[in-house]
């Protein structure tokens, strides 16, 4: 997709107060998109050298005044988030001013992408004005009071006023071209961001790669979960907490090794690579067992071919000669990975495993590297 524009595409981003906008904007800036937070963009119009900084005074008088001549914004909200017409006398002098300098950024950036995070972006008319997409973040009124409390210190009642003063969620959702739910984990939402991202037909960063540590079970666990929930790919059948997985994490023996892929500090892809039998015999030391997740969206891009070259180096580097797997007999496209990473087809058990309500075979393959 290509703006409407003919410049850079701009991905309006909104939602309730609480609800992960921020967290999507850096998301998308480190996908490549430039972010421009619209209240940011507000305080600088109403600085004292802004191009609304005495309307605002005049219309709500020199009380709303810090010592500095700034305008301070918590004395400012006190009056307008109490008084519905009073906020809209705030932002009849100020949304003007903020659309007017985002469009300035719009038109001056090189990236593909421009992200604006604007809670009032559908009142405003910012997304009729600027937008190519509206993305609309959303979480329960629970999420949004318990990290309203955490985040800023707000009471439950403060906290349920300003949620009061705001469109409805399922208002907002009618207008989305995109929802992103983020009851769960951040590294969930960074999924959905990256997905929409795809979508778009938006350039990629480059793929990078390290070792996975403990301290990416959240992300680990988001993927996993995600392939798991597709059905069909696996045999895995069932959902890990990221304790579950930062406790597995945690119990590689020393020759296992996690291979994480990265797309802008997302996480699109894992590879395992684990001794075959380390638990009872030292007979099979020099086999390991490897496994690959790869997000739905980035199938097909050689994510996985690049883990499966720094699992073999690491294999190697370890000791091990032979590499071995099991995948089901319905996964064509993982048994044709495989097999273009230079594994061959060893065996078949049938009926190996009952999943979904019906038996499925597993494939056996294996390949030999050299130490």
């Amino acid at each position: 997709m290509v703006s409407s524009q003919g410049g850079s595409l701009v991905i309006g981003l909104t939602g309730g107060i609480g609800t992960g906008k921020s967290a999507v904007l850096k998301i998308l800036a480190s996908l490549g998109a430039e972010g421009i937070d619209a209240d940011l963009t507000a305080h600088a119009v109403m600085a004292p050298d802004g191009p609304v900084h005495e309307a605002v005074v005049a219309a709500f008088g020199p009380e709303i005044l810090a010592a500095d001549g700034t305008i301070d914004r918590q004395r400012l909200g006190a009056r307008v988030f109490t008084d519905r017409a009073a906020l809209s006398r705030l932002e009849a002098i100020v949304h003007p001013a903020v659309a007017q300098a985002i469009g300035r950024r719009i038109a001056a950036s090189r990236a593909a992408a421009v992200a604006i995070e604007a809670i009032k972006l559908l009142e405003s008319g910012l997304s009729r004005q600027l937008c190519d997409q509206v993305w609309v973040t959303r979480c329960s009124r629970r999420q949004q009071i318990a990290r309203l409390s955490a985040g800023r210190g707000m009471s439950a009642e403060e906290a349920r006023r300003r949620l009061a003063a705001q469109m409805p969620p399922a208002q907002m959702a009618r207008e989305a071209d995109r929802i992103i739910d983020t009851n769960g984990s951040l590294a969930e939402t960074a999924m959905q961001a990256l997905t929409g991202w795809v979508e778009l037909g938006l350039p990629l960063p480059a793929v990078t790669l390290r070792a996975a540590t403990a301290a990416d079970a959240a992300s680990t666990a988001a993927l996993l979960n995600s392939v798991v929930r597709e059905g069909g790919l696996t045999v895995v059948n069932r959902t890990f907490t990221v304790a579950q997985e930062r406790a597995y994490l945690r119990r590689l023996p020393p020759r296992a090794r996690i291979t994480l892929a990265e797309v802008g500090g997302v996480v699109v892809g894992f590879q395992s690579l684990e001794p075959y039998s380390p638990v009872y015999t030292t007979a099979m030391d020099h086999v390991g067992v490897v496994g690959t997740f790869v997000i739905a969206c980035l199938r097909g891009r050689g994510i996985g071919q690049l883990m499966g070259q720094a699992t073999v180096e690491h294999a190697r580097q370890m000791g091990f000669t032979k590499l071995a797997i099991n995948v089901r007999g319905d996964n064509q496209g993982a048994q044709a990975f495989y097999r273009s990473l230079g594994f061959q087809p060893c065996g078949r058990l049938t009926d190996q495993v009952f999943i979904d309500g019906r038996y499925v075979d597993e494939m056996l393959y294996e390949m030999f590297i050299n130490a």
